[in-house]
């Protein structure tokens, strides 16, 4: 082939700009959970790699290939005035110090004509996407309530250059106001996860320590039948509901069976993934994807999730866990994997790995989204 006529049907490399949030640096800091800042790191390093022209609205000391704007971002963590207001937190100041500073870091990409598309992880963009002639594509992170529907499938029938994906099909049915122009599941980078064919007998639950996740179930069906546990997450109880729950179903059953481990740096908690016999995932809420899911199963560790939220296109019912419907049918499961033999385990395992390597690698996940950002750049020019 001719390489001149080759490059003629090469599509262009495309100006990106990337936001999440200015609360942390991206990637987070070592006992910072939050997978959408995670995600925000691979996908500007990947399609930096594919020569993309990236550039990354980040918190100041954020780390990446890509090009990083934070001149107009206000240090929160090192800021006293702001540090101050935080704390205090008078009717709900914290919240708006932190969306201020996030649409205020957001003005570098929308008072430019430099970028063929924004993408942000952020609702708090809307606003200012709403002004731009820029495509933007928003990806949400959590579920969607009746107001967040509603908020947003007003933005998309209003302003043609708002875009939005889902995180997975169920989170998709989740806001049927939304008209969606893809789905895209969330990926990992697999060197982080390494394969353990032979763990330990410990139960795992990884998550926030809150109702909502379900660490009190996980915590029964421990104690019902006699196994080993250990929790992994920061515990949310300052007072109130909270504070209630983490006294009432958490603390109260603590032993030497059922344990604690509080918030673990990045690298620690994947070595739990890798020694566990089976991740619980006892969620009560719809969860738009479940990023721990997938990273436990990276590691061969097989899940036993409740039937909610994204769960079902995930963990493959028989082969890589099971997906339930409540605590009785969870411990049925759990006690299934225990009695398998040696080698029936080992496979389950084997078939953990491979399936998050063919559907949930980071890479993936990248060339999914670069696809979406040629449509979505397309669709717009003709609109």
């Amino acid at each position: 082939m001719n390489m001149s006529n080759y490059s003629k049907h090469m599509p262009k490399k495309l100006k990106i700009a990337i936001f999440c949030t200015t609360t942390d640096t991206v990637p987070p800091s070592s006992k910072v959970i939050h997978a959408p800042l995670w995600l925000t790191y691979y996908l500007a390093n990947l399609l930096a790699e594919k020569g993309h022209e990236v550039t990354l609205i980040a918190a100041p000391k954020s780390k990446s290939r890509a090009k990083i704007i934070n001149k107009k971002i206000t240090d929160l963590k090192r800021n006293k005035t702001i540090k101050e207001l935080i704390q205090r937190n008078l009717i709900g100041t914290s919240r708006r110090v932190m969306a201020l500073n996030d649409q205020t870091a957001l003005l570098d990409a929308y008072t430019s004509d430099a970028f063929d598309i924004v993408h942000a992880h952020t609702e708090l963009s809307l606003p200012l996407a709403a002004l731009s002639k820029i495509p933007t594509l928003i990806t949400y992170h959590s579920s969607y309530d009746e107001f967040y529907n509603k908020l947003f499938a007003y933005y998309k029938n209003n302003f043609k250059q708002i875009y939005f994906n889902s995180l997975s099909n169920r989170h998709s049915h989740q806001a049927p106001l939304i008209s969606f122009i893809q789905t895209v599941h969330n990926g990992i980078d697999l060197k982080n996860f390494s394969f353990n064919k032979k763990p330990k007998k410990d139960l795992l639950f990884v998550g926030r320590i809150i109702e909502e996740k379900g660490p009190d179930t996980a915590i029964m069906v421990a104690k019902k039948i006699k196994l080993p546990l250990e929790l992994i997450g920061e515990k949310f109880a300052p007072k109130g509901q909270r504070e209630e729950f983490w006294n009432n179903k958490i603390q109260k059953y603590l032993s030497n069976n059922i344990q604690y481990k509080g918030i673990q740096p990045h690298k620690k908690t994947k070595q739990y993934y890798q020694n566990a016999k089976i991740l619980l995932f006892p969620d009560r809420w719809k969860e738009a994807f479940g990023l721990v899911m997938i990273e436990s199963m990276a590691c061969g560790t097989p899940v036993i999730a409740f039937n909610k939220g994204a769960v079902p296109e995930i963990v493959k019912h028989g082969i890589t866990g099971y997906v339930v419907k409540n605590e009785k049918q969870m411990i049925g499961a759990v006690k299934k994997i225990y009695s398998m033999k040696e080698d029936e385990y080992i496979k389950m395992r084997y078939a953990c790995r491979e399936h998050v390597e063919k559907n949930f690698s980071v890479e993936k996940m990248v060339d999914n989204y670069e696809k979406l950002y040629y449509k979505i750049i397309e669709q717009h020019k003709n609109k």
